[in-house]
């Protein structure tokens, strides 16, 4: 017998033993249906549920808007109204305020409460401080900080890096509308 003869043979069985175990994997394949067929019976016998009457349908009662006794708000302000919000900011520091143009950095979506410092890094005229986050989605994760970044919510700036302390100068709004300065100081964590 060749080679080409044995090869034929070969795939004559092949193919016979896939089309034996095709036949008993249907053959198989129809199982006793009966449990099935008790509970759909069961389920057709048992009497309709009462279906809930449709709810009553409120009448829409349109209001009407008079705003012809109100200020537009596209009229000038009345002088002595403007006279007292000039007042307010008259006493405000133009030089303490935030630079709108500035670009936030991602550790100031986190409130200075959810940060503590557990270390420095140092290199020849280089400091940088150890930052863990102790809540929200970073909990755990240790940042490094350098003089001069931002950080926390009311726009915390970096002044110094000691071994003990970050001291951060941050700016937040008062009473009267303006901004106040104040250091906040993020101390060495214990333990």
């Amino acid at each position: 017998m060749s080679n080409f003869d044995k090869k034929c043979f070969l795939n004559q069985l092949l193919r016979g033993l896939a089309m034996s175990l095709f036949t008993l994997a249907l053959i198989s394949c129809g199982g006793n249906t009966d449990d099935l067929e008790s509970w759909v019976d069961t389920i057709k016998a048992k009497p309709p549920g009462r279906i809930e009457p449709m709810p009553d349908v409120k009448i829409y009662q349109p209001h009407d808007y008079g705003s012809a006794m109100e200020r537009s708000p596209f009229a000038s302000m009345q002088p002595e109204l403007e006279a007292q919000l000039k007042l307010l900011h008259d006493g405000c520091n133009e030089s303490v305020q935030p630079n709108p143009d500035r670009r936030r950095e991602d550790l100031e979506r986190f409130s200075l409460d959810s940060m503590e410092m557990v270390g420095t890094l140092n290199r020849p005229g280089k400091e940088w401080g150890l930052i863990r986050m102790t809540a929200g989605p970073n909990s755990g994760q240790v940042v490094k900080v350098e003089t001069g970044e931002y950080l926390g919510i009311h726009h915390g700036q970096i002044n110094t890096i000691s071994d003990q302390q970050i001291e951060i100068t941050t700016l937040v709004p008062d009473s009267k509308g303006c901004w106040e300065k104040r250091t906040v100081y993020l101390t060495l964590a214990e333990g």
